[in-house]
């Protein structure tokens, strides 16, 4: 018996390596965007919501990014009831969620917007997508989702249209690939109880790719000379110079969030 999943870890190193060029242009909007005191507003649902909080608050963590998580769409931790499985996929089917969620901020003139999916084909995550070119057609817009899926899978949105298709169409869109397998699951077992596909690569490349960029984002806005709060070690005590000031910088961008200055008032298309 032998161990095979390490393995597909490569498959994950090199997806995000051929990404390098479209990381560096993502990395520099994001830049534009802390650097103007935005926010990168991020959206997920289902297991995505863990490359969420990766971003959010974790060691390592830059401000700037805010989530557009709601707990219907992104909480199922009580795999059955209420906060269940079942329940969480129904919800991942209904159309004008990403309305709702965009008419709860403001957003700034130099904001990047970040959709996350493991398959490219959630309708919430295309619908939210959709919204988002509909209202604001010039805001960068980042999928990260796996590539083959989302342009070889039938669409399950009523407009026909998988994440990729919403990239192909957006003024400013990249589409980050996250490696994964069509279907996510990396390792096949075949036993004799039977024949298992287990190991799914899509938050593992998920990840890759968010702490690629935040890497490359820091470069960046050093390069720019623009100094940024990076969360440190909290377990190392090693956040007295730093904690505060990364909590106050991140509350002062999430204010904006709620009422901008400067807000860009939703495209005339989608009025």
């Amino acid at each position: 018996m032998t161990l095979t999943f390490p393995d597909q870890l490569d498959r994950v190193r090199d997806a995000v390596l051929a990404q390098e060029d479209k990381l560096r242009r993502v990395a520099s909007l994001y830049a534009d965007a802390i650097q103007a005191g935005g926010l990168i507003h991020v959206y997920a649902n289902g297991h995505s919501r863990i490359a969420v909080e990766e971003m959010i608050v974790r060691m390592g963590a830059l401000t700037g990014f805010h989530p557009l998580l709601t707990p219907g769409l992104a909480t199922f931790d009580g795999v059955v009831g209420t906060r269940g499985i079942r329940v969480n996929q129904r919800m991942e089917k209904v159309e004008g969620v990403g309305e709702a969620i965009l008419d709860e901020y403001d957003i700034g003139p130099r904001d990047v917007f970040l959709v996350l999916s493991a398959t490219g084909t959630t309708p919430a995550a295309v619908d939210t997508a959709l919204e988002i070119q509909r209202r604001y057609p010039d805001h960068p817009l980042v999928v990260i989702a796996c590539e083959a899926q989302a342009r070889t899978a039938p669409a399950k949105h009523s407009s026909g249209q998988n994440l990729s298709h919403v990239v192909d169409g957006a003024r400013n869109g990249v589409f980050l690939d996250n490696g994964m397998p069509v279907g996510d699951l990396s390792v096949t077992v075949e036993g004799q109880t039977g024949v298992y596909g287990v190991c799914p690569l899509s938050s593992i490349g998920a990840l890759t790719l968010v702490q690629s960029l935040n890497e490359l984002t820091v470069r960046e806005l050093d390069r720019r000379g623009q100094a940024h709060h990076v969360l440190r070690n909290m377990h190392l005590s090693d956040t007295v110079d730093t904690y505060e000031a990364w909590v106050r910088d991140q509350r002062e961008r999430y204010a904006r969030a709620l009422n901008h200055p400067q807000r860009v008032a939703p495209s005339a298309a989608d009025r």
